[in-house]
């Protein structure tokens, strides 16, 4: 199949930790290439590290900080070791990588800390190790015929250093931004039916191993579909789609057949776990749309997204974070200067964190902070909240959540709102909202959040 230039059409299917943890996940895969390729598609392949093993692979990294990583690393490797025998491979396939985290894990222990550095180099080793397994499962299940390619993805892309970007960011969030490759294309569609690579992991400029932040395979998907101008990105995961609202914290949640590139992108940023917000960025200047599929269910459908936009008076889906560290400032009459907005920034950016700014008045702000690619552990928030009450008043810290309506303008949202005959509670802060008047957000209890998120879907979601 070729697209009216000539050029190789491809799909790029991405499967995540829950999709390729077992030897029916792997079935499943076949099938869902096979099917591909029957229908005259080259088939790219983005692979996640096994259920689970990124969050194990970051407590080794900490343990080997205090040299207390020798049991948890041979947990790794028998894991590994007996995901290739489930898959009738050779273990050897592995010796490679596995003496490599070895090595990395050793390196952290003589260093005696845990740099942002290490800890990209030592996490990435989840993704090579299954990918490599999944690479040579596929050649040997897929007819003779068809050729399927391992790639290193640090080879393919490269990050790219943001304006003011700390350091955490640059080997932990790093940013790439890939083009469209006809040449490249053409000579992997010459060469293979399959090629398979990484998700989460790339390179810098040095050629040092950066990740592209937490959930970060979607991104490596996108920028694969970006460098093909794929025809369609298929992101495959344990649940049929986007919904209303989290089916796993709302049984009543409705799937969504089709969304917009920019509702979707509004449900990622607000927290929809799905999908990664960098994901639909990178591929809407393309229009390749993108849907979301069951990996255990390949025959149901799912969630199209793409740039067919559905103008709506209704709110679409409703997105919840939780247990969201947010920090008040309490800055008396310097609270607007901007030397003081400098200084609070600057201490964020010092320690590796995140923030995004919720709410302000004259004299406070209200500020979320974002922990996830943070080489720090719980005690984090604690020196933050001391270095802020340096230049504030009071520092509260507390643990909230964030819900957001979507899917009609934010005027729309407060309206509908508003006619709720029912109990609401008694403090909850309205949130700024975007250029784009998609979404309304505001801040409530933790403790209040999931009865709140039942209340809003039953009488909001049409």
């Amino acid at each position: 199949m070729t697209q009216d230039n000539q050029r190789p059409s491809w799909v790029v299917l991405k499967f995540g930790g829950s999709s390729v943890s077992s030897l029916d996940d792997w079935n499943n895969i076949v099938q869902i290439v096979s099917d591909n390729l029957q229908q005259g598609f080259r088939v790219a392949v983005v692979h996640s590290a096994f259920k689970n093993v990124t969050n194990r692979l970051e407590q080794l990294a900490q343990l080997a900080a205090k040299s207390e990583h020798q049991e948890l690393l041979a947990e790794l490797k028998d894991y590994h070791q007996t995901m290739a025998s489930q898959l009738q491979l050779e273990s050897s396939l592995l010796t490679p990588w596995l003496d490599s985290l070895e090595t990395s894990a050793k390196k952290v222990a003589e260093h005696g800390v845990l740099t942002s550095k290490l800890r990209a180099e030592l996490v990435a080793y989840g993704e090579l190790l299954s990918s490599t397994l999944g690479a040579a499962f596929l050649e040997q299940q897929l007819s003779s015929d068809k050729k399927t390619q391992w790639l290193d993805a640090r080879k393919l892309f490269v990050s790219e250093v943001e304006v003011n970007s700390n350091v955490n960011d640059q080997y932990l969030n790093a940013v790439c931004h890939p083009r469209p490759d006809h040449e490249l294309s053409q000579q992997w569609a010459d060469s293979y039916d399959v090629v398979l690579t990484q998700g989460f992991i790339a390179s810098n400029e040095a050629g040092e191993t950066v990740l592209l932040g937490r959930e970060g395979s979607d991104t490596s998907a996108s920028y694969v579909a970006a460098l093909l101008e794929a025809k369609k990105l298929e992101i495959w995961t344990d649940v049929a789609g986007m919904f209303t609202t989290d089916p796993n914290k709302l049984s009543e949640a409705k799937k969504l057949e089709q969304i917009s590139y920019a509702q979707a992108f509004e449900m990622a940023e607000a927290g929809a776990k799905v999908l990664h917000p960098r994901c639909l960025s990178t591929v809407m200047p393309y229009h390749i749309p993108i849907e979301i599929k069951n990996t255990h269910q390949p025959l149901e459908a799912g969630t199209l997204i793409n740039g067919e936009e559905t103008d709506s008076r209704w709110v679409k889906s409703i997105a919840i974070k939780q247990n969201v560290p947010v920090m008040t400032l309490l800055l008396g009459r310097r609270g607007q200067q901007p030397e003081t907005l400098q200084k609070v920034f600057t201490v964020f950016n010092e320690l590796g964190l995140g923030c995004e700014l919720l709410a302000s008045t004259k004299e406070s702000l209200v500020m979320a902070v974002e922990t996830s690619n943070s080489i720090h552990g719980e005690g984090i928030l604690n020196e933050l909240s001391v270095k802020l009450a340096e230049m504030c008043r009071s520092v509260l810290l507390s643990h909230s959540a964030i819900i957001t309506l979507v899917g009609c303008q934010s005027s729309q949202a407060l309206w509908h709102l508003l006619q709720i005959d029912a109990e609401l509670p008694d403090q909850w802060l309205l949130l700024s909202h975007t250029s784009s008047d998609q979404h309304l957000s505001f801040l409530v209890s933790d403790d209040e959040a999931l009865d709140i998120l039942k209340l809003l879907h039953g009488h909001l979601i049409q």
